[in-house]
């Protein structure tokens, strides 16, 4: 994977769904000798800011937003408290442009020269890093941050304050009050002004939102549950369904109605290439997005108050958190916490597998690392700055129409305080959020959740991926037959993956890698997919 020599034009063709082919909000800054040429929206306003949001007041507001504003001399940037909302952008020598969107940064005759170290990290974790993305040249807006250009002086970027750090020394019992009684602010301060819609699964996070929402007075005109892609067994939608009921409340369940390997090829680009995830919420966005003016999004939920990852973080030595073991906890997360596990050996020909090594992944990952540690929950603030910011957040603010308002209660300025200084020795036992909702709502304590439930495999899994690969090639064929060849005979050995002990479960695990990788070829090669 390789950038064409700057300068040179790279033709363009257009193959993407109609879905994924809408204009991202951008703006192009070149200084020129008669001053600048400006392209794109002079001003911007992205998100939601809970009570507006002032470019000047350097306060940064709650929700989730990013903005903008060029005013002939100066451009003004600003992000939410939390990087939540994808803004990224490329400065060059009396340049700047910014977007929503990655490949709306990609310009016949800019550079597109991958970012390896990056890419060695992502092809592992299905995630980037810090403000990391795909391309050296492209990078993403940081948390609560405020940058400023002008022609003379160029970029400024400052980052604000994104909340206390180190722990607060408190009880469980006090910390689990603290946890109920914000939460229900947190909500307050994001009542729905008229009837809404509200995505609902078998989990914790959106759960404390009904729950919270119906104890307020406003329940939802009806609960939306997606489908997840095959092995899920929609245990999700089932413990959701059971629950509306419960509460009297109207539910219905979306079925997809386009293939994993469609609903990718759109996800991948929309999502600016920062995620393997997401692809499987779009018919559920796009229901909101008809139906509901306002709804809600569990985010962060998880990695601050009953991380998923908690089972491997457990089990982790404590002494993994000094700076010496740093290299340890590193490959401990590359070969555990990833979406290819070592299967990612199978899919890299010679040149990639040095560009994209697991030492080169290893520095990536210890150099992060090394920010948390200071952190109450040094792996849970990981999972939450890297993880939740930079690719669960797409979902829900990246593929959603702009035209609905998605609250996040969980980023809730005093809720994430409380709940990032919780002192590690109450969150390592798995059962924080827990008990905050069985104090909450004790007539619901002992309701089931859905995390538990193992996925099907059979025959039905296996026609599933040969579906995926199937459509893969028949991809390739009629619209990139460069595909065939790209990635040092990817596709090749994608299929090679498939022989010998655990080859369905390797193939499983590497087809929307190879899906992605593929397209990022295309991108940086000037041929978009």
């Amino acid at each position: 994977m390789s950038a064409p020599a700057a300068g040179t034009a790279r033709p363009r063709r257009d193959t993407r769904p109609p879905a994924a082919r809408s204009a991202a909000p951008s703006l192009r800054l070149v200084r020129t000798p008669d001053g600048v040429r400006a392209a794109g929206a002079h001003e911007a306003r992205l998100g939601h800011a809970v009570g507006g949001h002032d470019l000047d007041d350097p306060a940064v507001p709650e929700g989730v937003f990013a903005s903008w504003r060029w005013d002939g001399g100066r451009l003004l940037v600003r992000t939410d408290r939390y990087g939540m909302f994808p803004l990224f952008y490329r400065a060059g020598a009396g340049s700047i442009a910014l977007s929503t969107r990655v490949e709306e940064l990609l310009t016949p005759g800019e550079d597109a020269e991958p970012d390896h170290d990056a890419l060695a990290v992502f092809v592992r974790l299905g995630f980037f890093l810090a403000e990391d993305t795909c391309f050296t040249g492209i990078r993403a807006l940081p948390p609560a941050a405020t940058l400023t250009w002008t022609p003379a002086a160029g970029v400024r970027i400052d980052a604000g304050e994104r909340g206390p750090r180190g722990t607060v020394d408190t009880d469980r019992e006090r910390a689990v009050d603290g946890f109920v009684e914000l939460f229900r602010a947190a909500v307050a301060r994001r009542l729905p002004p008229a009837p809404y819609l509200l995505p609902l699964s078998g989990g914790r996070d959106s759960r404390h939102i009904l729950l919270e929402l119906c104890r307020q007075g406003v329940p939802p005109k009806l609960c939306v549950s997606g489908a997840k892609f095959p092995p899920d067994p929609g245990a999700d939608a089932e413990v959701a369904a059971a629950l509306a009921r419960r509460l009297g409340l109207a539910h219905r369940t979306l079925t997809p109605r386009r293939s994993q390997f469609r609903a990718e090829l759109t996800a991948n680009t929309a999502q600016s290439m920062t995620t393997l995830d997401g692809a499987w919420t779009l018919p559920l966005l796009a229901y909101l997005g008809r139906h509901s003016p306002v709804t809600y999004d569990g985010i962060g939920g998880g990695e601050l108050a009953q991380n998923p990852s908690i089972g491997l973080i457990r089990d982790l030595p404590r002494e993994l958190s000094a700076p010496a073991a740093l290299p340890e906890l590193a490959d401990t997360l590359l070969r555990a916490a990833g979406r290819t596990g070592p299967h990612i050996d199978w899919l890299l020909g010679p040149r990639h597998a040095a560009l994209w090594s697991q030492e080169r992944a290893r520095a990536r990952l210890v150099a992060e690392l090394a920010r948390h540690r200071d952190a109450a929950f040094p792996l849970g603030s990981f999972f939450f700055w890297n993880r939740t910011r930079r690719s669960i957040a797409m979902a829900p603010y990246a593929l959603a129409p702009a035209s609905t308002v998605v609250h996040a209660p969980y980023l809730d300025h005093a809720l994430f305080d409380h709940l990032s200084t919780v002192p590690h020795r109450h969150l390592i036992d798995g059962d924080f959020h827990d008990r905050a909702l069985a104090r909450a709502y004790p007539e619901h304590d002992g309701f089931p959740f859905a995390a538990a439930v193992p996925g099907r495999h059979g025959a039905a899994l296996a026609r599933h991926r040969l579906a995926y690969l199937g459509r893969l090639y028949g991809h390739a064929l009629a619209a990139e037959p460069r595909w065939l060849r790209a990635g040092e005979g990817m596709l090749g050995r994608l299929l090679a993956a498939g022989r010998g002990p655990g080859g369905p479960v390797r193939v499983s695990r590497l087809l929307p890698l190879t899906l992605y990788l593929l397209q990022l070829e295309s991108l940086a090669t000037g041929r978009t997919t």
